[in-house]
């Protein structure tokens, strides 16, 4: 018997095409541009990789490779945790980025980390797996992501002993990503910062380098865009820990931050504590770590960014919580 290919099926598959081909491409080539380590770069990539990207939080070694424990500082960007999503369900292993030549970039161009970064694509040109923020970094303006390569290759290069996992991703995901680059976004070109003078504007500016929308506008069919329910909270669970649902950080006073203040926000958000005086739960506990190095400046920006945002009511489930982290938070 013929086989045959649904209808709805083909449609996808034709609308796919279409997107990529209206977007000019996905992918861009890379160039020989070597990023120059000044002292004042290596300062900012360091500030921007420890305390506001927190890329310690997924990259730095753990002893047990699960995320809801403790770094290890001698791993430091040394990968080798596996990182787990609920919707869709996506197990896949942390790289190295210390510049081992080996196990880590230490054969990649600058431009090509920088790719990586801002565009979700390797030094094959292949695209990451969404796991790895890139909607996110997208925004990261031309001088900050050559910040973050200069603090890279700065760092020692670093062995990963531990065997690589398999990457387990749904059929539908790998096709997506390998046939059609279903949601990637123009390559990152040419991005300036907002200045800081605009507190608010530069505080949705580290909103976006702090992933925090990849938690707190995390819905069923992946992050949320603007304008949908925005930092409203998590619709699915982050599984590191158990089961924690990212929480309601738009202003409205009953399910949100609005019947707090301005102090109390910033003071959550270095103190991993939350609104309600208990600890925070992995992911936002270990991130919480980072997060506490920023600057006053900074977190008020953020925190001013959050309060103009419109409210949304919009209830979030109670965490359930492993007995490790219960253990570690002192809850039992």
């Amino acid at each position: 018997m013929e086989a045959r290919v649904r209808p709805s099926v083909i449609i996808l598959i034709a609308l796919a095409i279409l997107a990529a081909a209206c977007a000019g491409g996905y992918v861009r080539e890379t160039t020989p541009e070597a990023v120059q380590p000044t002292p004042e770069l290596v300062a900012r990539g360091a500030y921007l990789v420890k305390n506001v990207s927190a890329c310690g939080t997924c990259h730095t070694t753990r002893t047990t490779g699960n995320l809801a424990g403790s770094e290890r500082p001698d791993l430091e960007l040394a990968g080798g945790n596996v990182l787990e999503s609920s919707s869709p369900h996506i197990k896949a292993w942390v790289p190295n980025i210390t510049s081992d030549k080996s196990t880590g970039i230490g054969r990649w161009t600058d431009d090509q980390v920088m790719r990586a970064i801002r565009d979700g694509v390797d030094d094959q040109g292949k695209f990451l797996l969404p796991l790895m923020p890139w909607d996110s970094f997208v925004h990261m303006s031309d001088e900050d992501v050559r910040a973050v390569v200069a603090y890279l290759r700065s760092l020692p290069p670093r062995i990963q002993t531990r065997v690589p996992v398999k990457n387990e991703v749904p059929f539908f995901v790998g096709i997506g990503l390998d046939w059609f680059g279903i949601g990637r976004h123009r390559p990152a070109r040419g991005v300036v910062a907002p200045s800081p003078a605009d507190r608010v504007a530069y505080g949705g500016y580290l909103v976006q380098l702090a992933t925090c929308l990849d938690c707190h506008s995390l819905g069923k069919q992946g992050v949320r865009k603007p304008g949908d329910r925005n930092l409203a909270g998590s619709e699915v669970p982050l599984l590191e820990g158990g089961e924690v649902w990212a929480r309601n950080l738009t202003p409205d006073p009953e399910t949100g931050i609005g019947r707090y203040s301005h102090n109390q926000v910033k003071s959550a958000i270095r103190g991993a504590t939350r609104l309600d005086g208990k600890k925070m739960a992995p992911p936002m506990l270990d991130q919480s770590l980072h997060y506490a190095g920023m600057t006053d400046a900074d977190l008020d920006a953020i925190v001013d960014f959050l309060f103009a945002q419109p409210p949304v009511r919009q209830q979030i489930p109670a965490r359930k919580l492993d007995a490790a982290t219960r253990a570690r938070l002192g809850e039992e």
